[in-house]
């Protein structure tokens, strides 16, 4: 996969790749987008991606969306993304994992904080890629965000990073 370091401009050098549809613009046609969350018009004012970029995920209160199943490896150290939320709201951030028995777990892994406008999410240690090792080297992984109730998110610009070293 393709590598950029979409965060820079932020003082974070880290090379990400981007999650299946991680920039919207197909239309979130892989995501599982339920309880309203929808695509919308309207992209993520730092444009890490094409300058033409004009897609985004809402979230309405209560509403949850997942990307697609990916191969999240032990090197899959962290996530990144751009949110705008209500200044006090909060994002549960989701790591769906597919279990050897087919059983998939929600593990939570972050809770992001609302400032009011766009802003690039913090670093979000993925933290179920340890378990890779034991499952052959790479885990299905989805990502899922859930929206707090009574709060509207948007997110855009989903990345995984390879290659972060702590």
């Amino acid at each position: 996969m393709p590598t950029v370091q979409a965060f820079a401009p932020w003082q974070d050098e880290a090379q990400y790749f981007l999650a299946p549809d991680g920039d919207i613009e197909a239309g979130a046609g892989t995501w599982i987008l339920e309880d309203g969350a929808a695509a919308i018009e309207g992209d993520a004012t730092s444009q890490v991606g094409a300058a033409s970029d004009h897609m985004s995920l809402q979230l309405p209160g209560g509403s949850s969306a997942t990307t697609a199943a990916m191969c999240i490896a032990a090197e899959h150290r962290t996530l990144r993304l751009f949110a705008a939320g209500p200044a006090a709201g909060k994002l549960f951030v989701n790591a769906l994992v597919t279990m050897r028995s087919g059983n998939v777990r929600r593990i939570r892994i972050g809770a992001l904080e609302g400032t009011g406008s766009w802003a690039p999410s913090p670093i979000v240690d993925i933290r179920v890629n340890e378990w890779a090792d034991t499952f052959g080297g790479a885990l299905s992984v989805a990502l899922q965000f859930v929206a707090r109730n009574n709060e509207t998110w948007q997110i855009d610009d989903v990345y995984v990073d390879p290659y972060r070293m702590h």
